[in-house]
């Protein structure tokens, strides 16, 4: 070892060292390789809200990522965190081909991670060794310490990506010219509350009904109106587990025509009944 590290001096104070702020650590760690396109749009259609962190590295192929109502802009070498509840979808991808790496998690508190919000970060060359490790680590065959150390790897690259984020400044990227999605999802997003139907989308972009739904088909990969009822549903299931807001205010907020015709759909999408659903996220 080089001598040069081991010059410490003293410390002041023998009982006051360096982090006073205990770290999050990650847990229940998933990774998985989207390749193709049509795998990317169809599984994004059925993953529903949830508590989970998605981080996102794009290893080759550009598109955009719909959260909400933004639309951000990943390149290959840029990353992207989605937080808990937030409704994303894909589109604009640059090939059918592609090489995106997902992983998923439980973390808390969320705002450890806050900084990353809505941000597209460019990984630098720390990061990307971390992310390198972090995949060796989940080669490793299953035990209590591998799971442990994929933990620790994962907040490690946590850490090295916020540092990424720190140095790539604070402004968010210009917002890209409007497309169909996004107006579809800023529309969406302004119209809560509301019972929104493909006549009323269709009505303010000055679009028939026909010609709107085959437009949306080739710019999200899916028929809109699936993509609606995913939107009205993901709302749903935020404010379930996020509120004390009654049935009936949900169902109103998230655009459903009635607490009855909420429930029933929800129960169809997702097993669950609404109760249910947000008895499941307490503690």
């Amino acid at each position: 070892m080089n001598n040069a590290l081991l010059q410490i001096p003293d410390p002041a104070d023998y009982f006051k060292g360096a982090g006073h702020h205990p770290l999050p650590v990650p847990a229940n760690v998933l990774l998985f390789v989207r390749t193709t396109k049509n795998k990317l749009q169809e599984e994004a259609l059925q993953s529903r809200s949830h508590h989970r962190f998605v981080l996102i590295f794009n290893l080759a192929t550009e598109g955009r990522v719909h959260i909400d109502h933004l639309e951000l802009h990943v390149k290959p070498g840029q990353s992207l965190l989605i937080l808990p509840y937030q409704f994303h979808h894909f589109s604009l991808l640059a090939s059918a081909k592609l090489k995106w790496l997902f992983c998923t998690f439980e973390l808390t508190p969320h705002t450890f991670l806050e900084p990353l919000r809505n941000r597209v970060v460019d990984t630098g060359e720390p990061t990307q060794q971390s992310l390198k490790n972090l995949l060796e680590e989940w080669h490793r065959p299953a035990s209590e310490l591998q799971a442990g150390k994929l933990q620790t790897d994962l907040l490690h690259l946590l850490l090295s990506l916020k540092q990424d984020r720190q140095r790539s400044g604070s402004d968010l990227p210009p917002e890209p010219e409007d497309n169909l999605l996004r107006t579809v999802n800023r529309l969406m997003a302004e119209w809560r509350g509301r019972t929104v139907a493909t006549t009323d989308l269709a009505q303010t972009l000055n679009l028939s009904e026909s010609r709107l739904r085959v437009l949306f088909k080739e710019a999200a990969g899916i028929p809109l109106g699936q993509y609606m009822q995913n939107y009205r549903i993901n709302r749903a299931m935020a404010l379930l587990r996020t509120t004390d807001f009654s049935i009936a205010d949900i169902a109103a907020e998230a655009g459903f025509g009635s607490p009855q015709a909420f429930s029933r759909i929800f129960k169809e999408k997702t097993n669950d009944t609404p109760r249910a659903y947000r008895q499941g996220g307490q503690p």
